[in-house]
C-alpha cells in the first residue's frame, strides 16, 4: 500500500521527534553542577516540547486521514446523485 506524500511527512516527523525524544544525552540531562536556577528541569522540559510536537503530529496524521475519508463519502454521494439523471437521460 502506497503512503500519500502528506502522510509519509508526518510519518517522518513523528519519527523524527521520537528518536531526539529517545536519546540518552536527554534523558541525562540533569547537570552535575547546577549554574543556574532551573538548569535542572531541561530534561522536563524538553519532554514536554517533545510531547507537544508529537501530539501535533499525531493530530494533524488524524486529520488527514479523516479528510480523506470524507472525500471518498462525497465522490460516493456525487455517484449516487449522478446514477438518477443517468437514468432520466437515457429513457
Amino acid at each position: 500500500m502506497l503512503l500519500s506524500v502528506q502522510t509519509r511527512i508526518t510519518l517522518l516527523g513523528v519519527l523524527s521527534v521520537l528518536a531526539l525524544a529517545l536519546l540518552p544525552q536527554a534523558a541525562q540531562a540533569a547537570p552535575l553542577e547546577q549554574g543556574a536556577p532551573g538548569e535542572s528541569n531541561l530534561g522536563f522540559l524538553f519532554a514536554g516540547f517533545a510531547l507537544v510536537w508529537v501530539a501535533f503530529f499525531a493530530y494533524a496524521f488524524y486529520m488527514s486521514r479523516r479528510e480523506r475519508e470524507l472525500r471518498r463519502e462525497i465522490d460516493a454521494l456525487r455517484e449516487q446523485l449522478a446514477e438518477p439523471a443517468k437514468k432520466t437521460a437515457n429513457d
